[in-house]
């Protein structure tokens, strides 16, 4: 009354298929990303979880100050809130296609005119 092969090996292979298509690329990313938030310094342009772009101004064991672009605020994060570190150049392009997306009639609310008169 011994195991059977037969009921024991789709159980093996599920568990094999399981760890290389699920864990092991898991892992692998995570350590893409720990190498990436490790090999940080002060300059480095990056993109945060909730869509900031911003330069690096200092790195502490788990925060970094980053200055928020355009108006170079600064702000404290915590090392797990970076999503990843751009270049210059693709910073660049998206600066560019921001300002190619603004429609010609849209006023910033901050400076736009309100006549009263029409009342």
């Amino acid at each position: 009354m011994g195991l059977d092969l037969t009921m024991i090996l789709p159980l093996i292979l599920v568990l094999v298929s399981f760890y290389f298509f699920v864990i092991r690329p898991q892992n692998k990313q995570r350590k893409e990303v720990e190498t990436m938030r490790s090999n940080m310094k002060p300059g480095d342009e990056i993109l945060t979880i909730g869509g900031f772009y911003g330069i690096i101004y200092a790195i502490g064991n788990e925060n970094v100050t980053i200055e928020l672009l355009p108006d170079y605020h600064k702000a404290l994060i915590t090392k797990s809130a970076i999503a990843k570190v751009v270049n210059s150049a693709d910073a660049e392009d998206l600066v560019e296609e921001d300002d190619q997306l603004e429609e010609p009639g849209v006023v910033d609310a901050e400076y736009e005119e309100i006549d009263e008169t029409k009342e």
